[in-house]
């Protein structure tokens, strides 16, 4: 019962704010599940792959998705991901956990001090932004099994000031090819609780479209201030908890 509500909340997730089921499968399978910290961060990698293209589709439909933008950015990350992945079997887990807690908590602050609406910018985004934000989230998506979407989001908002709605349509569609390699070597190297996985991706599926059907209807300013205080909220309390089982 405990996987099915992880699902539904990491799915949703999902589709509102254009991140993958790491974002917040991670530290609730790792509370609510009792799962290993290895366990716990790659166990959502999967289910991010079916989640993210329901939540997708909504964007798709109407045309948001930055076909060139998620190029660039997959070309880079992709190895990234396969990097990222491998470091993770000699990294102690108690240091993965604090790590996606402490990265959580930076990006909600970044997103919530925002003080005003930058306008978008229709002109090509600069290539070295675009390499250094897939290399992050590409390592991101392989080293803490986060999906990259946490990364890409604020950076395509910020940076290279893609509205909103682009940029969370663009992420999902990164954050889908991404999981692939990261699944394979997580899988590979026994990361991954398949059974748990396969509860989880049961109700993330459907929540996803739901998730990504309300943000269409919502304010961009309103969903990312959103975002932001739910990554803040989120990473505080998995930091704490974290740091305590030390």
């Amino acid at each position: 019962m405990e996987f099915l509500l992880v699902g539904l909340l990491t799915g949703f997730s999902s589709g509102l704010f254009g991140v993958g089921g790491g974002l917040i499968g991670t530290p609730l399978l790792r509370i609510i599940g009792q799962l290993p910290p290895l366990l716990a961060l790659a166990t959502p990698l999967p289910v991010a792959i079916p989640s993210a293209v329901s939540g997708a589709l909504a964007y798709w439909k109407r045309g948001l998705v930055d076909r060139v933008l998620a190029w660039r950015t997959l070309r880079v990350a992709l190895p990234m991901t396969l990097l990222g992945s491998v470091i993770t079997h000699w990294t102690p887990g108690s240091v993965l956990m604090v790590t996606t807690a402490v990265v959580l908590l930076y990006v909600a602050i970044s997103m919530i001090r925002r003080q005003r609406q930058l306008p978008a910018d229709d002109t090509p985004a600069s290539s070295m932004r675009v390499t250094i934000a897939a290399g992050i989230a590409g390592f991101a998506a392989g080293f803490l099994a986060i999906g990259g979407g946490i990364v890409l989001v604020p950076v395509y908002i910020r940076w290279l000031r893609v509205p909103v709605h682009r940029a969370l349509a663009t992420s999902l569609v990164c954050v889908t090819a991404m999981a692939l390699p990261g699944t394979l070597v997580h899988g590979m190297l026994g990361h991954i609780a398949w059974d748990a996985a396969g509860l989880v991706a049961l109700t993330a599926i459907p929540a996803s479209w739901l998730g990504a059907r309300l943000a269409l209807q919502l304010k961009g300013r309103t969903l990312e201030l959103s975002y932001g205080i739910l990554l803040a909220a989120f990473g505080a309390w998995f930091l704490v908890r974290s740091l305590a089982t030390q």
